[in-house]
């Protein structure tokens, strides 16, 4: 799937992970990299980075694990063209992250970070993902969670006045909607067991999500009561604040309550390790 609504995956103004993050940095996209980084702590080998976009994160963990063997991947071919010209030195390839295009058991570590809400099949991405791992892999991703009773997404699932999922949609490309119990649901069916959860875009982020897809909206030319002169400078005066706050949040508040996103990191059990769950024992007494 190339183009949902207004939003098209080879359009330039629309192309993500342009930008370098470090995970020193005291926004969301470090703190998105910093637990990637813990969760292929252990990992040594090889590691795939679905929807890369134009190599944010594949680039990032290059300079920080300079010993793993990173290939990124991406349906946009404007996208890896553009991560190929960013990155000379790294791997690149056109693929649909349902359908990957490599033998089966072959990845150490599997890491995408907001992809899954893209993709037309997530069940199939998923599984494609656990396919690819080796017996002992690990599975790292980062997924917003826009069906998560309590957050601003869900309170404004209905809203006409302020429909963000419309606008997340039209703008990005969202299609799909997860709760945390979504997610591990498709984890679970693909085999991959669940070994560490932290979650992050508290209220803080949400709200800065909010203002800046209604400004997208009155950019492309939407109505409103306000001028388009007057939402560029309120929301430039939230975004002050929001971006940065949200980020101190996430490092307060690492729990469910109010989280808009979850970090997941998931293992794929070996064949011993799965005789030992079938047999009613664990792997210590196995």
């Amino acid at each position: 799937m190339t183009q949902v609504g207004r939003y098209c995956i080879e359009d330039p103004r629309l192309i993500q992970g342009r930008d370098d993050v470090s995970p020193r940095g005291l926004h969301l996209g470090a703190l998105r990299l910093r637990y990637a980084l813990d969760a292929l702590a252990g990992v040594q080998g090889r590691v795939l980075v679905p929807g890369c976009g134009a190599g944010r994160y594949v680039r990032a963990i290059e300079r920080a694990r300079p010993d793993l063997w990173v290939i990124g991947g991406d349906l946009s071919q404007r996208a890896i063209r553009e991560a190929r010209e960013r990155d000379p030195e790294g791997r690149y390839v056109v693929l649909d992250a349902c359908r990957l295009p490599f033998r089966s058991g072959v990845f150490d570590a599997v890491v995408f970070l907001d992809v899954l809400e893209h993709v037309p099949r997530p069940q199939a991405m998923i599984r494609e993902c656990a396919r690819v791992l080796r017996p002992g892999g690990v599975l790292h991703a980062f997924v917003p969670l826009e069906a998560q009773p309590g957050t601003l997404y869900w309170l404004l699932r209905a809203s006409q006045r302020w429909p963000i999922h419309r606008w997340k949609r039209d703008h990005v490309g969202h299609i799909q909607r997860f709760s945390d119990l979504d997610l591990l649901r498709l984890l679970g069916a693909a085999g991959l067991e669940v070994r560490a959860m932290r979650y992050s875009f508290h209220l803080l982020g949400q709200l800065h999500d909010v203002l800046d897809y209604w400004r997208r909206e009155r950019e492309s030319g939407a109505s409103g009561a306000l001028p388009l002169w007057c939402v560029r400078c309120l929301t430039r005066l939230a975004f002050v604040v929001t971006w940065r706050a949200a980020a101190l949040e996430d490092r307060v508040h690492t729990g469910r309550f109010l989280a808009g996103g979850l970090h997941v990191t998931a293992y794929k059990p070996t064949a011993s390790e799965h005789v030992a769950v079938e047999a009613g024992l664990t792997p210590a007494s196995a």
